[in-house]
């Protein structure tokens, strides 16, 4: 029988081993993920703190975001470009290692953010108030939409707090400038120069200077990138806009309402000012004026009579010196921090000294911040709304443009009904073409066009990121490289080039004979069609000559009737003799010591807060994942 058979076998060699390697592999099945060792995808850990490789990428998606704000097309080549994007990657993760540690090490100091300093923090955060006073609902309504719970949003807070409670009082005094270290630039930005100019305009020597064919034709040969018929190609494509879904896109009142009710610090409406004015301008007996206005202020006289009687600002002298009303940021900088520091009404600023006079501010009034009733921003509200939900729908669609464009690549018809598109034609485009319609004359338009995969494949092509708006899809038609025009069509144009090189060479020679001469004899006579300006003044922001030949001059060494250059003015070829240095005016000198002073603030800060980072990172052991950084560069780059 077979169940006598069976139990035969069961006693076999072959029959044992079969039954062994079946209790194995239930065995290995069971605790096999046990024995593989877990993958540490980890990029770095920071003394106790990992940095995930998930908050590694969400920082880079937003840097890469900001540049594509910042820099527009010229950012989509950049982040192409495989070493950039490893680069800027590095740079991201160095930055989130310099937060860490230095929130870290501030952690180990024994400094501690308590619970009440962080609900005083969030109550007088404008962004969560309603008619000036903390709105708890309008609080937990901005946490959520950033995607966070109460908690985690004081947390973060505390965190920020924490390192601030030691970075801000560190920079801010390492960010103290010695007056004379101001001084010294500004006196070398103030200089004046004075020197004689000599010019030759390179087509007046048409008569003297000759081109023959062969010199075109050599001309033509060193510089065939300048007689190229440019690359041109075919093409249809469609394009996906958030400008194009809002313009099909309708918001209800009450959609509008529930975007104000969201975002209200989008509407609020900042702290105004009303203020005077009163402007001496630098001239002949303006200290004397200026001390009567101090007198006059100081023994009560009313601001707008001194305005009246003294001020120098056409504008507002007539009405007493009142500007108005005005937001912080909106006066030139030294007189909109002065007039922001007063306390109250009727308070008046000390003089104000800068390249426009001396400025006296009085204080009229102030309006606080305040966000708006809705029926009042109701129109502003419906646009925004309008934004958001045009811009969530374009994040939507752009998958569903890049999925459908690919799953059926021959042509667009696919991708323009599924997301209801209009399919169009390029024309012939030629590369580097900026005169064509929008997105042709893009750079990312035309990059895509003529990449070789794009126009040899015949199907779709990626998405093309037009900035942060909009994207396109492009199939590509018909090709022709650029080639090389022959020599007998661009001729003329040879020549012309040709004479334009010969004749700049010709007029330097003459230039720096003529500076020879100068040298060995100050009276020595110009060469024909040289034209002479004497003691031409120039500051440092002058227009009158070309800027970078202006830049020149002042590069020269303080050497006057030595130190010469030869370059190009505009369109000509000039000599420039140096024959004087001189100081700026006082008013120019102010403005270039305190613009200065206010760089090396900047700078100075920037260095303590990089000393900051360094300190920080050597209180605590720093240890990279080589194996998690490649993994995650690669995932960001797209390879494989």
């Amino acid at each position: 029988m077979l169940s006598d058979t069976l139990r035969e076998g069961a006693h076999g060699r072959i029959f044992k081993v079969l039954f062994w390697i079946i209790i194995l592999s239930f065995i290995f099945a069971g605790v096999g993920n046990y024995l593989i060792p877990r993958l540490n995808t980890d990029p770095v850990k920071v003394g106790d703190f990992k940095i995930t490789s998930s908050q590694w990428t969400d920082q880079y998606n937003r840097q890469t975001q900001q540049i594509m704000r910042t820099y527009g097309p010229k950012a989509s080549e950049m982040l192409e470009d495989k070493d950039q994007v490893k680069r800027l990657h590095m740079q991201v993760l160095e930055q989130m290692i310099d937060t860490v540690a230095l929130n870290a090490s501030t952690w180990d100091t024994g400094i501690r953010i308590g619970d009440e300093q962080i609900k005083d923090e969030i109550r007088k955060t404008p962004a969560f108030q309603k008619n000036g006073k903390f709105d708890n609902d309008l609080f937990l309504a901005s946490v959520h939409n950033i995607g966070a719970s109460p908690e985690s949003f004081a947390e973060q807070l505390r965190v920020s707090l924490l390192s601030e409670s030691v970075s801000d009082p560190t920079v801010e005094l390492s960010a103290q400038v010695m007056p004379f270290e101001s001084e010294m630039l500004g006196k070398l930005f103030a200089q004046t120069r004075k020197a004689d100019i000599y010019s030759l305009d390179p087509t007046a020597l048409k008569d003297s200077v000759k081109v023959s064919d062969d010199e075109a034709k050599a001309y033509y040969d060193a510089h065939h990138n300048e007689f190229m018929d440019p690359a041109n190609v075919r093409f249809t494509y469609v394009v996906l806009s958030v400008d194009g879904i809002s313009k099909n896109t309708t918001i209800s009142d009450k959609q509008a309402e529930d975007y104000y009710n969201m975002h209200q610090d989008e509407f609020l409406i900042p702290q105004s000012r009303e203020v005077s004015h009163i402007l001496i301008k630098n001239g002949d007996g303006s200290k004397d004026k200026v001390a009567k206005v101090e007198q006059a202020l100081k023994d009560g006289k009313a601001f707008a009579d001194v305005a009246k009687e003294y001020s120098d600002d056409p504008n507002t002298a007539q009405q007493g010196g009142s500007m108005g009303t005005v937001t912080q940021g909106k006066l030139a900088a030294n007189l909109d921090d002065a007039l922001f520091k007063l306390a109250k009404p009727g308070d008046v600023t000390p003089a104000i000294v800068d390249e426009y006079g001396t400025h006296f501010l009085r204080l009229d009034g102030i309006t606080q911040a305040h966000t708006p009733a809705f029926a009042d921003v109701k129109e502003k509200a419906r646009k925004a709304a309008l934004n958001e939900t045009a811009r969530k729908a374009y994040d939507e669609k752009l998958s569903q443009l890049s999925d459908v464009s690919f799953e059926n690549p021959d042509s667009l018809d696919a991708t323009a009904k599924a997301l209801g598109l209009e399919i169009k034609d390029s024309g012939v485009l030629r590369y580097g073409d900026t005169t064509a319609q929008w997105p042709l004359n893009t750079e990312e338009m035309q990059k895509a066009a003529f990449k070789e995969e794009n126009r040899t494949s015949n199907v779709n092509s990626p998405a093309i990121s037009l900035g942060d708006s909009a994207a396109a899809v492009i199939n590509v038609n018909a090709y022709n490289s650029a080639r090389l025009l022959p020599f007998d069509k661009v001729k003329e144009q040879a020549l012309k080039s040709a004479y334009n090189q010969k004749a700049s060479k010709e007029a330097e020679r003459i230039l720096s004979d003529y500076a020879k001469a100068l040298d060995s004899d100050s009276n020595a006579k110009a060469p024909q069609f040289v034209s002479v300006k004497n003691d031409v003044e120039l500051t440092r922001g002058a227009r009158d000559l070309d800027p970078e030949f202006t830049a020149r001059i002042f590069a020269m060494p303080d050497n006057p009737g030595k130190a010469s250059i030869i370059a190009k003015n505009g369109d000509l070829e000039s000599l420039a003799i140096l024959k004087s240095v001189g100081e700026g005016k006082d008013e120019q000198l102010k403005a270039y010591t305190s613009f200065i002073a206010s760089q090396f603030q900047q700078y100075s800060a920037s260095r303590a807060q990089e000393m900051l980072y360094k300190g920080a990172r050597e209180l605590q052991k720093i240890d990279y994942n080589d194996d998690a950084i490649n993994m995650v560069i690669k995932q960001d780059s797209g390879d494989k």
